[in-house]
């Protein structure tokens, strides 16, 4: 039994957030700019917020404070309101593919706690 605790923040807001409009070969905006390089842009942003919809962080118990820059915090806001995408589970997720995309880190981590004397 999966159990989601929700504030009333992010019940507001995806009450309020307009419908998820997914392209299709009918959608004129995809038909117009599919031909060229800016609809593949698009089927690939996409692609990437489903995967990180898709990305279980449920299980997740630790918490986590990283500092970023304003940029980047104003990012990820207007990230969440343009596709309702948490910060914490953009971050989870961009971490997840860090570490499996570059498993020399995890190799690099392993030797030098091998190494590590106290």
């Amino acid at each position: 039994m999966k159990v989601e605790i929700k504030t009333l923040a992010d019940e507001i807001r995806k009450s309020i957030r307009p419908p998820e409009i997914m392209p299709t070969n009918k959608d004129p905006i995809a038909g117009a700019k599919g031909a060229g390089k800016e609809g593949k842009g698009i089927r690939k942003e996409l692609e990437i917020i489903n995967l990180i919809r898709e990305f279980d962080c449920s299980g997740n118990t630790h918490m986590l404070h990283p500092r970023l820059n304003n940029k980047t915090v104003q990012l990820l806001n207007r990230l969440k309101l343009a596709s309702g995408l948490d910060m914490n589970r953009v971050i989870a997720f961009a971490l997840h593919r860090l570490f499996e995309q570059h498993p020399e880190i995890k190799k690099f981590i392993k030797t030098s706690l091998e190494n590590f004397e106290l």
